[in-house]
């Protein structure tokens, strides 16, 4: 395999895989990269890797806050889906979702008018499909080409990841299950489902209003500063709601016991034991 490039703040071996990092969502106020540094062994056979260190992706509560997505990796590489991703054509049309492992390689970054993307070819039933634009939130970044590396390395990986992406749907069912106990979950649905059809309806009044003039427009622009007066009481209901189900949350958080007690997580974990123990610090990605 070719020897991997070095690049800033990174020492880097050559010939294994190199994690770069996460995809690193933030708001715009945040800066900063999470960049993986120092080495490890994998196995006796296999070359040094970089211990990685990872970026969870950081999203506000607020109901009216925008999280804008950017990705600080390499502009080119390749890597795996970690959860499942929403994926588009090159023209932006949804294509749903990727399933979390799916091997993905990248020539490029693209910025949309909401987030960064990247430009991919991803693996599917054993070939490779694309190219394709994959949101970049919840992803683990190598730097290089899937070709150069080991093929038994890719393959472990592959079923690492999605083996965690298992984990991780199963713990989140656990977790809607348990929430949906909460006395709140209702009315905390319906205040912010109310408050969301507030904004969009006022926004299309608005568009609206725009494109009139005279008598028609001076009816629609007051129509809308009611709406917007009344929408500073539902946003206030919807904060109430909100704060009464996370207090409860808070008051009722799931104990890890009931995690570890789900008979399909430890069948998932039984299988992630060898590869974490096989891949050592690529492991650490998670």
């Amino acid at each position: 395999m070719e020897k991997m490039k070095k690049m800033t703040c990174l020492v880097v071996a050559a010939v294994a895989p190199v994690l770069i990092v996460s995809a690193q969502a933030q708001t715009s106020r945040s800066a900063g990269t999470s960049i993986g540094s120092g080495l490890t062994s994998l196995k006796a056979s296999q070359k040094t890797a970089p211990e990685p260190k990872h970026a969870e992706p950081q999203k506000e509560d607020r109901a009216e806050a925008v999280t804008t997505v950017t990705f600080s990796g390499p502009t080119s590489g390749w890597g795996f889906t970690k959860s499942p991703t929403p994926y588009y054509t090159v023209d932006g049309k949804n294509l749903g979702t990727l399933p979390g492992g799916t091997l993905l390689d990248y020539s490029s970054v693209k910025t949309t008018s909401k987030n960064m993307v990247l430009v991919a070819k991803v693996k599917q039933g054993g070939d490779w499909t694309g190219p394709f634009l994959l949101d970049c939130s919840s992803l683990a970044i190598f730097e290089g080409k899937p070709d150069t590396v080991d093929p038994e390395i890719v393959s472990d990986l592959t079923q690492f990841f999605t083996l965690k992406a298992k984990v991780a749907e199963r713990k989140a069912e656990i977790e809607k299950t348990e929430y949906e106990k909460n006395a709140h979950f209702q009315s905390a649905k319906r205040a912010q489902e109310r408050y969301a059809k507030s904004i969009s309806d006022a926004k299309e009044l608005s568009d609206k209003a725009e494109k009139q003039t005279g008598a028609a427009r001076t009816k629609s622009l007051t129509q809308l500063r009611e709406m917007k007066s009344e929408q500073t009481r539902i946003k206030a209901e919807a904060d109430k709601e909100a704060a009464n189900y996370k207090a409860w949350k808070l008051a009722n958080t799931i104990p890890p016991a009931r995690f570890q007690a789900d008979p399909e997580i430890v069948a998932l974990e039984k299988q992630l034991a060898p590869l974490k123990t096989k891949l050592g610090a690529l492991a650490t990605s998670e």
